[in-house]
């Protein structure tokens, strides 16, 4: 498959969750939104956001659900690396050195930025989402895990949810 291909289907399937689907279920597609992007797949969820808060949607259930959605695929993403990693070594037959690396890489950012990491993780598409992977990998506490991973998620929902609201 070609790259010009795959962008295009990758559009496609970004214009329909983004626009359409989940606009038709308000709360729940907004939850569903929220839980898909928070788990490595870069769906926007401030075009539905948008739309729910013109549409006169209580902002106090808006940033609730967006917080429950995405703290629900941030714990999906450090179980799928703590576990993840047991399941993969079993089906893995032989050792790929550039995945090793790309592992590798995750891994200096969690050790280098620590804690921060797990907190600013929210803000960053995909690569956030592998830090919480990575996370899990290399098992981290937990508790502390979702102290940070959840208060990130607030201050970001928080932020973007009161920005958008002021604006509509």
């Amino acid at each position: 498959m070609s790259y010009e291909l795959f962008m295009e289907y990758y559009q496609q399937a970004q214009e329909i969750l983004a626009n359409n689907t989940f606009q038709e279920y308000g709360i729940i597609g907004l939850f569903l939104n929220s839980l898909l992007s928070a788990t490595a797949l870069p769906l926007p969820t401030e075009i539905l956001t948008s739309a729910l808060l013109i549409g006169g949607e209580n902002i106090i259930l808006v940033g609730s659900v967006l917080v429950v959605g995405s703290t629900i695929g941030g714990v999906l993403n450090y179980f799928i690396g703590f576990g993840g990693k047991k399941l993969f070594n079993k089906f893995k037959k032989t050792k790929n050195e550039k995945q090793d690396e790309h592992k590798k890489k995750h891994n200096k950012l969690l050790d280098k930025f620590g804690w921060s990491a797990i907190f600013f993780a929210a803000w960053i598409p995909v690569i956030g989402d592998l830090i919480l992977i990575s996370a899990g990998v290399q098992k981290m506490k937990f508790s502390k895990f979702s102290i940070f991973m959840i208060s990130g998620k607030i201050v970001k929902t928080v932020i973007v949810v009161a920005g958008l609201g002021t604006l509509f």
